[in-house]
């Protein structure tokens, strides 16, 4: 977050306002005129102002209002259908918050954060049949941080609340560009919407699974942020010549641990970079929340089984940016493996255990005060492009049930990964998936306007779907032996452009 509104001298610096205006609205005065009506009017005025001015509880924590922001129109071109959203831009949502800190004693501080979001027309919830979303109708606000602190600049800072995991935002928050705001390796602008099969031009031609069942670590809808923010406790270290590490435990039974690096080398380049861990053992997805789930599968199963989660993820990313000329690159890499009981030797036809899930990401390109039209008088202009890869992101959620109600309320694929009869269209047999790839290439503009605290930006990015499928039902293998079946999938268009501006 960049800026923030100090709290603190809010009323007087409205008092002060007013007593000025006051004063050159009517002029001079002599002495005489400080008797009568005019002190009961200023009065008037400061208890106006006071009924309108935001306030604290107390004199001894100071306040902080922050937030951002981030609209943008999104065209997009699933291979058949073409239309435009206007969206709020998940790569960095809007939201806003408050920060509250006191002092103690020397360089020890408590505090808390509270921070919302708005959750209408996010550009990752996003489909086909859907440019809004559900939560515009209710107003929901979605709480991101909810904790108390205590800090020390020495012994560093340690949370309790709702607040970040040490692997959350590895892959981003360790470059040195700050331009993860407008793109970054999840693919958010349309991770949402439905996959299209070739040579299916119409509505009945969309399956039913969407893009994120196939680009997602196994405990979250990302793949490369597969860490989250959960209640927990957490401790994070001070700098030590630019490392810091984070390590904490969350509900329930989860524990993870970070380190990050970010210094300038010489006058001449920035570096940053991450690696992150975590191990989630919760007995149900992403959230927790105790005793031992229990998940619907396909026939011929057909029973519900108890399930233990074991998940564990590994990410991290470096960047370098060389200062003189701007040129900057970066690169991520995640890995995300499941070993819930239910997965391990799961498969339907293959009775093999669920893949790992591994992706990376390149990026490079230019950021600096460029002469032309004008622009080194608004602030840093910046170039890029990248290429990224996603292989078998499953997104097997254990609880599976073959996404009902036409996908809507999906739980992702099921843990034996058993895909249904027109999961896929025209894949007219059931099938288990066993593998798939993810790919995107992207180009992007950032504009940063210095005086407004704002940025402009376009991206655009082509991605590409691939998907391994077996059977042995008997109307494609009357011998029962185990064959591939084809799937081929449309390419995905996305250009999207707008700003965000930071208070």
């Amino acid at each position: 977050m960049l800026g923030g509104l100090s709290l603190r001298y809010r009323p007087l610096m409205a008092i002060g306002a007013t007593v000025l205006v006051g004063s050159f609205a009517h002029g001079p005065a002599g002495a005489a005129d400080l008797g009568g009506d005019c002190c009961a009017d200023l009065e008037e005025r400061v208890v106006e102002l006071e009924a309108t001015t935001v306030r604290k509880g107390n004199k001894k924590v100071s306040i902080t209002l922050y937030g951002q922001v981030n609209r943008a129109v999104s065209f997009w071109d699933d291979g058949v259908e073409k239309n435009t959203y206007v969206v709020d831009n998940n790569y960095e949502s809007s939201r806003f918050g408050f920060k509250g800190s006191a002092k103690i004693s020397g360089d020890w501080s408590a505090g808390y954060r509270l921070e919302v979001e708005p959750t209408g027309a996010n550009s990752a919830k996003l489909d086909q049949f859907d440019d809004n979303n559900a939560d515009d109708s209710v107003g929901v606000l979605n709480v991101r941080h909810s904790f108390m602190y205590l800090n020390s600049k020495t012994y560093g800072e340690g949370r309790m609340g709702l607040t970040a995991t040490p692997i959350y935002n590895i892959t981003k928050d360790t470059n040195v560009t700050e331009l993860e705001d407008t793109m970054h390796s999840d693919n958010r602008a349309m991770q949402g919407f439905f996959l299209r099969s070739k040579g299916y031009d119409n509505a009945e031609g969309l399956s039913k699974l969407r893009w994120q069942n196939i680009s997602s670590c196994y405990d979250s809808s990302n793949a490369f942020v597969c860490g989250t923010r959960k209640n927990g406790v957490a401790y994070w270290s001070p700098n030590w010549a630019g490392f810091s590490f984070s390590t904490g435990y969350f509900e329930d039974d989860e524990w993870g641990a970070a380190l990050r690096y970010k210094k300038e080398w010489g006058e001449g380049f920035e570096v940053g970079g991450g690696i992150g861990y975590s191990k989630n053992t919760d007995e149900r997805y992403q959230t927790g929340g105790g005793g031992a789930a229990n998940g619907p599968f396909p026939p011929p199963s057909g029973i519900f089984k108890n399930f233990k989660r074991d998940v564990e993820d590994w990410a991290g990313s470096g960047s370098i940016k060389h200062k003189p000329t701007g040129l900057f690159a970066l690169g991520a890499f995640s890995f995300s493996e499941t070993h819930d009981s239910n997965t391990i030797h799961s498969g339907f036809y293959t009775g093999t255990s669920a893949p790992q899930m591994n992706g990376w990401d390149i990026q490079a390109g230019i950021q600096r005060d460029f002469d032309f039209l004008g622009l080194s008088k608004l602030g840093e202009t910046s170039f890029w492009g990248g290429y990224e890869q996603i292989n078998d992101g499953l997104a097997s959620v254990s609880l599976g049930g073959n996404f009902p109600d036409n996908g809507k309320n999906f739980g992702g694929i099921a843990a034996d990964r058993y895909l249904s009869a027109n999961t896929i269209i025209g894949v007219t047999v059931p099938t288990e998936i066993t593998g798939s790839q993810v790919t995107r290439w992207s180009l992007a503009f950032d504009q940063a306007i210095d005086s407004a605290n704002m940025h402009l930006y376009a991206v655009y990015q082509h991605l590409t779907a691939d998907v391994d499928l077996v059977t042995r039902d008997p109307i494609v293998s009357p011998s029962g032996k185990l064959k591939s079946v084809g799937a081929p999938l449309d390419d995905f268009d996305v250009f999207y452009t707008g700003g965000r501006i930071y208070f």
